[in-house]
Parts: C-alpha cells; structure tokens; sequence
C-alpha cells in the first residue's frame, strides 16, 4: 500500500490512507499544493514530501480518508528508516476535513440550503463514520455511525453534553432557563428535567388522559369534511393534544403551532439572518429586521406562555382545571424548585413546543410512504381490521399491533424528523480512537445517515416496515408485544440529551397513524407516481395473514378542490337530519338543549335518520374553511371515478440525488436528473414533506358514519372547543405582540 507524508522541521509525519493510493491519486493529491512542496521522493512504500512550512497538506483527495498521523523527533528521523512506525505514542490524529475551506465561510458555500442533510451524507459516505466541516469558523463534527454516536456522546456525555449557543434567540439559549431542550447543564437543566419526568410519568400512568383518543375522532372528520386541508389537520391533532396535556384545553392549538414555527425559524441554521451572520446582532433592531422580529416573537412567547399558565390558575380556584402538566406545577410549585412563575410557565410551554414541532411530521411522511410504497399497506389494514374492528385504535392496543408500531417506526427511519440530529457542544478536547474533538466542537449526530448504515439497515433508502418483523433482518427483536418500538431510538438524542418526551410521541403516533389507517386508503393521485409505486409485493409472513379480498373502499376526493356551498350542504343533509345543519361550523350549535342518543345508535351500529335527535341551530353568515360536505351521499356512496392524472410538480431548489449507475447510461442519467418526489421536504431544523396531493378513500360507510356521530356527540359536550385568539386585532396582533411571517 503506498503511504504519503509530509517531512517538517518540527518532526515527521505520515498519512496513511485507508486506500491503496494510485498514482493518479499522489498526482492530484500532490498538484493541489505543489507552490508549497520542496521535494517528493518515494522511499520503499512511503512518499516523502518536503513541505515549505512543515503543515498539514488540506485535500479534497479520496486518499485522506481516515488517515492516521504518527509525529516523530528530528533525532528519532535520523535513527530510524524512512519506512518505518514510530515508537512514540501517537499524537492525536486531526479529524478529515470535508474539503477546501473557503476564506471566513469555511464550507458554508459548498451545502445547499435545501437538504443539507443529504450533503452532510455524501460527506460521510466519502470521509468515513466521523468527520469535521469548517463552517463559517466554527469547527463542526459530524457523526454518522450510532456505534461511533453512543460511544462519544452516551458514554462520554459528561464532556460532550452542552448545546451550541444560537446567535438569534433574545433569550441565551444556554442559561436563561426557557428552552429545556436547547439549554446547557446547569442547575436549572437539572431541576427542569427533573419536573419532565414527573409529568412525562404521571402522564404516561394515566394513558395521557386518553386525549389521543379523544382528538383522533375530530382529526378524521377533519379529514373527510375537507381533506385537501390534511397538512391543518395533522398538525392541529398534534397540536391539540399537546395543548389539552399542557393545559388541560384544546383552545390555544392555533396559536401553539404559530409559537413553534417562529420557534422554529429561529434555531434553524438557515432560518434566521442572524443565525448565519452573528455580528447582525450587535446592530440597532430599526436597521436589522430579523432582529426586530426576533424581539417581537420572545415577547408574543412570553405572554402567550403567562396567559395560559394564569387561565389554569383561574381554573384551580374554581376547582375546574383538568389535568395537566400546568396543574400540577401549580399544585407543587414549592417542589419544584424554580425561581419564578415565568420559569415554570416555560418549563410547560417548552414541551408543548416541543411536541407540536416534530410529532406531525412523521404523520405527514406515513403519507407519503404510503403513496410511493403501497404494496404495505394491506398488511396494516388487516392488523387494525382485527383487533379494532369498527372502533377506533386504543393506547391499550399497543401490545397487540406490532405491524402497526412497525409502520411507525420504518416511517421514523425512512424520514427523521431531524435529519441532521439535535447538536451537542464539547467541553473539553476529546480523543476518540486516537482522534481529535477539539473543545468547542459542534457534534451532530447525523440522523439521515445512521438510519442508513447499511449493515444496520439492507436496502436502506428503501421503506420496508418488514425489517422490524422478519427474524432475517438485523432489526427485528423479541417479543413483538414490545418490539419494534421508537422509545430509546437514535432521533430521540443520545446520553443525557435523550427527549423526555418519547412516550408523548410513541402515543401520538400510534394512535394518530392506527386512526388514519383504520379510515382511510391512500394512494398516489398521479400516473407518474402510481407506476413507480407498482413494486413487487413483499412475502408476507405466516403470522401476518392478509385479505386476499380486498374490501370494497369509498372514493374521498383529495387534493384542493372548492368546498360546497351553503345551499348544498343544506339540501344534501337535509335527509338525515331532522333540521339542517352545519356541523363544521362551531358557532352553530346551541348547548341550551340536551342530545338524546338514539337508542339505534350503538356503538359499531350504522346511522339512521336519527328522527329523535333534535338540535336548535343557526346558520353561519358567511362560508368557514372545513365545511361539512355531504359525505354520506358522495363519500360512502359507489366509487368516486378518480380525477384525471397530473404529474407532479418538481419543488424548486430540490437537490437531484447522485446517480450511481454508469455515467454513459443515458437512462441512468435521465432518472438521476429527476428530483426524488419523496424529498420534497421544507429547509429548516424539522424536516417535514411540504403539501402534495394524493387520493384518500373511506375504507367503508359504517366507520365514516361512526367518526361522524362521535364527532356529534364531543362537540355538543363541549369537547371541541374552537381555537381562542389571544392578540387585541387578530392573530396579527399590534406592534408588541402577534403572529410574525413565517417560512412556507
């Protein structure tokens, strides 16, 4: 194996790649410096290159990759042969570089904004399990192995545990005690994590209040009155059950998901100016906007965070609060420990931030699995068939549905949510296997990459829940009562930085994904993505037995398309109801009567004419997003002719993936040349896919009618409360507080 080296004044150092290097590769590797070489000689195995300065050669050469340096005296190089190892303990090898650092950006220039993950990918494929970035001069390590991941930042957690300030935030991310998950080890990280397992395990003992049950009734009629609005309704369920464990209400929904967006754009690299250019901040606000902005967002979260926490307050003394997280900080506000109100206000708020950023997107990329990987989902359908029969999925069925659990957790692999990993910060230089982490280091653990290790993971990129159910792949783990499961799982964070919310969202997502699989067949609403979705069927296993009979579906028209008018709705409903009505429309319903079940509506019974439910109703005066369309004449009635095929349209700024057959294939350059449909995924910290259309059909007429009356039923109990404004004007607010634009 030839060996390259450099011969410095100081000492001797040898690179030896992992690679036998060619002599095209020492050309290139060589060319790149060449006004700073004396001389380069081979002797035996070894390249002897004498350097001007005696430094170390930067390359963008495949040969570097994960080279090891040995130093040896000036004496020792006179005592020893030129071929041969060092006896001296090895100094600490210098982690590979990405490439060319470009002046002050460093590699800034060379990742998109758009997926930089995938970048970050084609790095580690090229340099190895670790590596570093210079990025705008802060020093960035990139890990993308999760044996290399648990070793530093698990079981080295005591140095490698801090979180990188991020230039934007008003409020220091590190020590100002308002962002538990961005905040560095301190006494009030301690007593803050301390508080999240408190309500994390109360909450997981009581099954979270059955809240995901509760609000998967109203997720599904949102899904069948207007389902071009899919994206609202998955997050507003993610949103509103977040909010009713916070606080023990539903109402401040809208207004939480606009609280994480901002959030969002805030801590996201490429999201805020000041984030890429740190110096904005030390300039006056009137000539920064971002700044302004900044200012403005922290003080809307504040109140926001004060007003909710005072509401429950209020209900304590009345004795009317429900259970929440908020309620029994107020209930043990001395144990606690913490210094203020506003502390514990945030140490509540946090956490429903937390859940309403990343929880929905996994709902939305099951999605988008579905449309591209259909031949799956006949297996969850028989699962949830059979052990839920007519009802909706339960918490309690969990033990029972593992191909559901498997969906899950292959959809959190396919698609993270945080495919660059939550960043840790050194303390202190660390070595690992002789390499060095110098202090200060930002450490990512690279989501994207380590759920494609392929020994881990055959066939990496593609979705096959499968893995998590055949004994011949290497993840499937016993007994199938537990496992799979996404608890203890890499995108939840490593060492001491692991989320406190796992349970939240294992809960969420089962019962969120089981409900829209229990309702509804989706399918690609294009021709181009239905022939690429037409893959052979995976063998399914004994134990897993599937209908070959499929049941017959009820065509929900999908993507956007003009609600129906007032008049309508009205004649359409007329039938069956004994007067007209607006369901959709909160501000209908009068609760000064009293609903009688019908004693024909049983639980899995069909729905009547209902001759003895009577309402006192109002119309609205004007038309409201979500309207009530006659679903049980178009939606459960013969199959709705699907539309006519569009090809999708390619996001701008998508990143083609690399090709990786022959260059001269021209079939394989034009395959290549087409962005993937499946990454069409927004640029901040959370990765979800943006909005795209697809076909989603009502597997039958009894569960569409059952969600139907259930919703019914909830909303005249008070359950569905309508979203609560909290800004004088509108949502937009006033010059101090209000919503601020926010990234599509």
């Amino acid at each position: 194996m030839a060996q390259t080296g450099i011969v410095s004044r100081e000492g001797r150092l040898v690179l030896t790649p992992s690679k036998p290097s060619g002599g095209l590769v020492r050309q290139k590797y060589f060319s790149r410096v060449s006004g700073l070489i004396h001389s380069a000689q081979v002797e035996g195995s070894v390249v002897v290159v004498t350097h001007k300065h005696g430094l170390h050669i930067n390359h963008r050469g495949g040969s570097r990759r994960c080279c090891r340096v040995i130093h040896q005296s000036s004496e020792q190089q006179q005592e020893e042969p030129t071929t041969g190892r060092s006896t001296e303990t090895a100094r600490p090898k210098r982690l590979v570089d990405e490439s060319y650092s470009y002046p002050i950006l460093g590699s800034v220039p060379d990742v998109p904004d758009k997926n930089s993950f995938l970048k970050f990918h084609e790095w580690g494929q090229q340099y190895g399990p670790i590596y570093q970035v210079n990025l705008a001069g802060h020093n960035h390590v990139w890990i993308t192995r999760d044996s290399v991941a648990q070793e530093i930042l698990g079981k080295r957690a005591a140095n490698n545990s801090e979180r990188p300030f991020i230039p934007s935030l008003q409020a220091d991310n590190r020590n100002s005690g308002h962002y538990l998950p961005l905040m560095s080890r301190n006494e009030l990280w301690t007593r803050q994590r301390k508080f999240a397992k408190q309500i994390m395990d109360k909450s997981s003992a009581n099954a979270f209040y059955n809240y995901p049950e509760l609000e998967s009734v109203r997720l599904l009629f949102e899904l069948m009155t207007d389902p071009s609005r899919y994206n609202h309704a998955l997050e507003s369920f993610i949103s509103r059950v977040t909010c009713r464990l916070g606080w023990g209400t539903a109402a401040p929904s809208d207004e939480l998901k606009q609280r994480a967006r901002e959030l969002l754009i805030g801590v996201s690299p490429n999201g805020a100016l000041t984030n890429k250019l740190g110096f904005l901040k030390k300039l006056p606000e009137a000539i920064v906007p971002a700044k302004a902005w900044e200012f403005r967002r922290y003080r809307t979260e504040s109140r926001f965070f004060t007003i909710l926490q005072n509401e429950v307050r209020e209900k304590l003394k009345s004795k009317t609060a429900p259970e929440s997280w908020m309620r029994h900080f107020l209930e043990n506000k001395t144990a606690t420990g913490f210094a203020s109100d506003l502390e514990g206000a945030y140490a509540v708020g946090m956490h429903g931030i937390a859940g309403a950023l990343t929880i929905a997107a996994p709902m939305q990329s099951f999605c988008l699995a579905m449309c591209h990987h259909p031949q799956y989902q006949s297996i969850l359908h028989e699962e949830i068939d059979r052990v839920c029969g007519d009802r909706l999925p339960k918490l309690s069925d969990m033990p029972d549905m593992p191909v559901l659990r498997a969906f899950i957790r292959e959809t959190l692999r396919w698609r993270p949510p945080v495919p660059t990993g939550i960043p840790h910060e050194s303390v202190k230089d660390d070595i690992y296997e002789g390499y060095l982490i110098p202090a200060g280091s930002v450490m990512h653990p690279l989501e994207w990459s380590i759920s494609r290790d392929p020994e881990v993971f055959p066939e990496p990129d593609a979705f096959n829940p499968m893995r998590w159910l055949e004994t011949k792949y290497p993840t499937y783990q016993e007994p199938l009562t537990k496992y799979p499961t996404i608890t203890q799982y890499s995108q939840f964070g490593y060492g001491r930085r692991i989320c406190a919310g796992m349970g939240v969202a294992e809960a969420d997502l089962f019962v969120g994904i089981g409900s829209l699989a229990w309702m509804f067949s989706l399918s690609a609403s294009d021709a181009e993505t239905e022939k690429a979705a037409e893959l052979p069927q995976e063998p399914v296993p004994s134990s897993l037995p599937v209908h070959k009979e499929a049941k017959k579906a009820t065509s929900l028209p999908s993507g956007l398309q003009t609600p129906p008018s007032e008049t309508e709705i009205e004649e359409q409903l007329d039938e069956h109801f004994s007067e007209k009505m607006l369901p959709a429309d909160t501000s209908m319903l009068s609760r000064k009567k009293t609903v009688k079940k019908p004693k024909n509506l049983e639980s899995g019974g069909g729905l009547s004419r209902a001759k003895t439910v009577t309402y006192k109703l109002r119309l609205p005066g004007s038309s409201l997003p979500g309207q009530f369309p006659a679903f049980f004449e178009q939606h459960t009635g013969p199959d709705t002719p699907p539309s006519s095929p569009k090809a999708r349209t390619a996001m701008a700024g998508t990143p083609d993936m690399p090709a990786v057959d022959n260059m001269f294939n021209s079939a394989a350059d034009e395959k290549a040349s087409k962005p993937d449909p499946t990454l069409e995924y927004s640029s901040l910290l959370i990765a979800k896919p943006l909005p795209f259309k697809f076909n989603m059909k009502i597997r039958n007429k009894k569960k569409a009618e059952y969600v139907a009356r259930e919703w019914m039923f909830y909303k005249m109990d008070g359950e569905f409360e309508d979203s609560k404004c909290y800004w004088e004007g509108g949502n937009a607010g006033n010059k101090m507080y209000g919503w601020g634009e926010v990234h599509k």
